[in-house]
């Protein structure tokens, strides 16, 4: 038996992977947060986009990833289900300072081998004629696409009941105790041969206070909104210095921003939804067309190298780690559960993903 601590998106991958090989799986649901990461995700599989300087190792991670999203892409039954859609990726140049920093993006993304094509305005306007027309120009990121996060994860729920998964909702879990096979918390106990931690932003909390053990991390705040338009407004995910937009299904549209350090705050702030609200303003000429359902947040969390943590503690080896993902939890959570179901199974672990284990924490 193989207990998650955590049902969000990558607790639900990991879970999916192991029932695949035919391991026996609980998953610990904490009770419903309102600010967990999956709530505010947009959902961008986009790694040439969240490209950065510096970060190589996680970029190729993301385009491990993303290859194993890309063969999910081939049952087009399932995709339909999940929202997986067959589009690309739009950085936005809304000034000429825009430009220049999409210029230096694009020399950036060709060094690290991979191709993108410099669009004008009119060029631009062509492919998504609903933007503002005083724009400068765009890069155009062929194939880096999206997911719905909220069709993925009943998707997948789904899936894991059907395969005997079992899916067990406790009122709260602080603290929790792990030796011998036996997994002890609040009044359970639980036999199981080794335990994952991927409840987000607060696996931190929850190592600290049932081992001892403690990383760098904090809580970064997301949030999005959903609207409704009566026409198919944009084709690709759009990407602009502020915020990010994909097309859903049924001509809704999400808006998403990130990077919002304010703690463990779970609730949506007025402050949040003019921020939004704003940039929305800047990027589009007939936003009165946009009719507002929905606004979420999400808790993301962001260690301090910028790597998510994937991999067995020193301190016990039957204790897995999986969090850290930021804001890129939904385009990892593939590899993610790859990786951790060759821990499970005990199996050499390659170099390039030894490199995310907690150990370069010395733990």
């Amino acid at each position: 038996m193989i207990v998650i601590i955590g049902s969000g998106i990558i607790g639900l991958f990991i879970a999916n992977e192991l029932l695949e090989i035919g391991k026996k799986v609980t998953i610990l649901e904490l009770k419903k947060r309102k600010a967990s990461a999956t709530s505010a995700s947009v959902g961008m599989l986009a790694p040439l986009i969240e490209s950065k300087p510096y970060e190589q190792e996680l970029f190729e991670l993301m385009i491990d990833s993303k290859a194993l999203w890309d063969k999910k892409k081939n049952d087009q039954k399932q995709s339909k289900v999940i929202g997986l859609k067959n589009n690309s990726s739009i950085l936005v140049a809304q000034n000429f300072d825009d430009f220049e920093e999409i210029q230096f993006k694009k020399k950036f993304i060709d060094n690290l081998g991979f191709e993108t094509k410099l669009l004008d305005k009119s060029e631009t306007l062509k492919i998504e004629p609903n933007l503002n027309s005083n724009i400068e120009g765009s890069l155009f990121c062929k194939n880096n696409n999206q997911v719905e996060p909220s069709l993925l994860e009943s998707f997948i729920r789904k899936n894991i009941l059907k395969n005997g998964g079992e899916i067990k909702t406790v009122e709260s879990f602080e603290k929790f105790n792990f030796k011998k096979n036996k997994l002890v918390f609040n009044e359970y106990q639980i036999k199981a041969e080794k335990i994952v931690i991927c409840c987000g932003a607060w696996s931190n909390l929850l190592l600290k206070k049932s081992m001892n053990i403690s990383f760098e991390i904090r809580p970064l705040k997301g949030v999005s909104m959903i609207f409704q338009t009566n026409t198919k407004m944009f084709e690709n995910n759009l990407w602009f210095k502020k915020i990010y937009i994909a097309p859903r299904q049924n001509n809704q549209i999400a808006v998403g921003a990130t990077e919002d350090e304010k703690g463990f705050e779970e609730d949506v702030t007025l402050d949040e939804m003019l921020y939004l609200s704003k940039y929305l303003w800047e990027s589009f000429p007939e936003i009165e067309k946009f009719k507002f359902k929905k606004i979420s947040a999400g808790l993301r969390s962001a260690v301090v190298d910028g790597n998510p943590i994937i991999g067995n503690l020193d301190i016990n080896k039957d204790v897995i780690c999986a969090f850290g993902h930021y804001r890129h939890g939904i385009l990892l959570a593939p590899i993610t559960a790859s990786i951790v179901k060759d821990y499970v199974l005990e199996k050499k672990i390659p170099n390039k993903y030894c490199f995310f284990s907690p150990k370069r924490f010395n733990l």
